[in-house]
């Protein structure tokens, strides 16, 4: 591996400042002089109860500094590196307090902080999923604030090595104002506990969409040399940067059209007559990055025309534009026929004939791109113009794009990087204690059943790991098993999402885990189930049940704990707390069996007590049993009387 040299060493720190990653590490010169604290210090934070209170940060070396907590003083000094550490007294929960910090004659205070319990809420894009896009969010929001329960995003971002500190953020209350922007699954997850409790939250929320669960592990959870990871993602961002220069040359051709941050896109060319002479041709459909422009984020601008008989305009089309990553509006002849906000849905516009015109037809779409892939992509075969009787035209091949505003990423794929998110998202955080870990993570490791079985190893790790960081070995740490969805990498002899499932429920043989299963409320055609109530709510019964004491509450549906032949049947024994149920009326489905031909045959049973009894159908010797064993088991129907799903499972007689 190459050695980065000194200026390109100097212009990665550059860019890292750009994209927020706050290094207090290197914050050593003898310019510094301020007075600093973390951001998780600020106005309205939630503080872990019942847990000694430390409060760091920042100042000129030699420093005398005086704090102020609940009642308490204490008086600290800046060691030779300027970091200084003050410690208070456990409190019970309750508030509001303040933090008062002095020295000569700066003084700061931090009002409004609670006493509560502490969530880190973490993964990849169904953990960041905000709220506001979540099932029933407009009565969320508009419901009577509970101001007890706070969310702090800490904002993406990357470093080579451990920082010392995240890179911005602030604590904001649950009021209408600010509810849409918390994690939906951690809202609900903090409602439920709070009800139950009485008890402040304060939720964390460090995640990012599209993440592989390597990006947030440390090397030593990896089996890395911390000097190993650290070259790697040096290497692979001085070669970002001089492609991100290449990149940048390129679209100047547009001045104005590259910014350090998208803002004020507003440029409006959907006009039907327009200048296209300094547009640039590309090919749809296909993601911009494949074409030239990595690591390119913001708002890009794709025309194109067609023709039209007079019958055909008379009579309106139907404009098929594939899949458009992430958000698109789009424009026929100057009127606007469609809008989209999901990189996932195949768009289908009605385009009426008013809007139509025989011969030549100009469409316009306005494209977002907030993060990784960008662009018109998915199969030719569904872009397209279709007639009322019928008859297709292709959209496929050649279209125009102009920049509006775009910004570059060094590392398009950061998130994907060994250790990169762990070191500024995660890192800064163990000096605070917290009540335990929301997980919800695992699509982007099931994109093979390779990878989906090494997670099996990734995966209690990383919860080991940052256990250990937190000086706490059995630290709360509960996830959520991957929703059911259409991915189209499984086939009858495996299933990468189903293996996942497995690695995430070997991971409970870890002490004080918990799994909430919800194969039974994805969204078979979207990753991202808008469902949200129901993922938090069964975190909360985990979290109430076995952190909080709350014995009664059910918390985990029927568990496989054996299986038998008797004649000609197969008598499968769950373990439950409640009695068994079918979710749909009629038999219960999604078990398969395979006989020494290995191929699996699904069979359907019925309930006896705690059993499922499955005719075998002239399967005479069973070797192999599996159920809900699919990326989208959407026909698994096992539950119990509470309405908690059966989790999946394989077996091998």
């Amino acid at each position: 591996m190459r050695k980065i040299p000194s200026k390109s060493r100097h212009r990665l720190i550059q860019w890292t400042r750009r994209i927020g990653s706050w290094l207090w590490l290197a914050a050593t010169s003898p310019a510094w002089g301020a007075i600093e604290l973390p951001p998780i210090f600020t106005d309205g934070a939630v503080l872990q109860r019942e847990e000694p209170v430390p409060v760091w940060g920042r100042a000129p070396a030699g420093s005398q500094l005086t704090l102020r907590f609940a009642g308490e003083t204490r008086q600290v000094q800046a060691d030779d590196a300027g970091n200084w550490r003050a410690e208070f007294a456990p409190r019970k929960a309750g508030g509001p307090h303040e933090i008062q910090l002095s020295s000569g004659d700066f003084s700061k205070t931090i009002r409004d902080v609670w006493m509560g319990d502490v969530w880190v809420c973490s993964g990849q894009s169904n953990m960041e999923w905000p709220l506001r896009n979540s099932a029933d969010a407009d009565a969320q929001i508009q419901a009577a604030p509970l101001p007890q329960i706070r969310h702090f995003k800490v904002p993406r971002g990357w470093a080579a090595q451990p920082a010392a500190a995240l890179a911005g953020g602030e604590w904001l209350a649950a009021t209408p104002e600010h509810l849409g922007d918390f994690t939906g699954v951690g809202w609900f997850f903090a409602r439920e506990v709070n009800r139950a409790t009485g008890v402040p939250i304060g939720l964390i929320n460090a995640s990012w969409g599209g993440s592989r669960i390597e990006a947030w592990m440390s090397p030593q959870a990896l089996g890395k040399s911390p000097e190993a990871t650290r070259k790697s993602v040096e290497q692979m961002a001085a070669e970002g940067e001089a492609r991100a220069r290449a990149v940048a040359q390129s679209l100047r051709r547009w001045p104005g059209a590259v910014v350090p941050k998208v803002t004020l896109a507003t440029a409006d060319w959907s006009a039907p007559e327009l200048d296209e002479r300094d547009w640039l041709e590309i090919q749809a459909p296909s993601l911009w990055e494949e074409q030239g422009f990595p690591g390119v984020d913001g708002v890009i601008w794709y025309r194109r025309s067609f023709e039209l008989s007079a019958s055909q305009a008379a009579a309106g089309i139907t404009l098929g534009l594939g899949r458009i990553d992430d958000n698109d509006i789009t424009w026929v002849n100057g009127h606007r026929v469609g809008e989209t906000n999901a990189y996932d849905r195949v768009r289908r516009y009605e385009v009426p004939a008013e809007y139509l015109r025989e011969g030549r037809n100009q469409i316009a779409v306005r494209v977002e791109d907030n993060g990784g892939g960008g662009g018109i992509y998915s199969n030719a075969n569904l872009l397209y113009w279709q007639s009322a009787d019928g008859q297709l035209g292709s959209l496929s091949g050649p279209w125009k794009i102009k920049a509006d505003r775009v910004s570059i990423t060094i590392i398009d794929n950061v998130h994907h990087l060994d250790t990169a998110l762990y070191n500024q998202m995660i890192h800064p955080l163990f000096p605070l204690p917290v009540k335990g870990v929301l997980w919800y993570q695992g699509e982007s490791n099931a994109v093979s059943a390779q990878q989906a079985e090494e997670y099996r190893k990734l995966f209690p790790a990383m919860i080991n790991d940052w256990r250990a960081r937190w000086n706490k070995p059995e630290l709360p740490f509960y996830w959520v098993q991957l929703a059911n969805f259409i991915s189209n990498s499984d086939t009858p002899e495996t299933s990468p999402w189903a293996i996942l499932r497995e690695s995430q429920t070997a991971a409970l043989a870890l002490k004080n885990t918990g799994q909430a299963v919800i194969i039974d409320v994805g969204n078979p055609a979207d990753i991202h189930p808008t469902d949200k109530k129901t993922v938090g709510e069964r975190l909360a019964r985990i979290a109430l049940h076995q952190t909080y004491g709350k014995k009664d509450i059910h918390f985990r549906g029927p568990v496989f704990q054996s299986a038998e032949v008797a004649k000609d049947q197969l008598i499968v024994k769950f373990s439950t707390s409640g009695k068994l149920a079918p979710a749909t009326q009629g038999f219960i489905k999604g078990f398969e069996v395979a006989g020494k031909d290995g191929k699996f045959r699904k069979l359907e049973g019925i309930i006896q007590a705690n059993n499922v009894v499955l005719p075998l159908s002239g399967i005479s010797q069973p070797q192999q049993l599996r159920y809900a064993w699919s990326d989208n088991p959407e026909v698994a129907n096992l539950m119990d009387v509470q309405g908690l799903p059966a989790e999946p499972f394989r077996i091998h007689f």
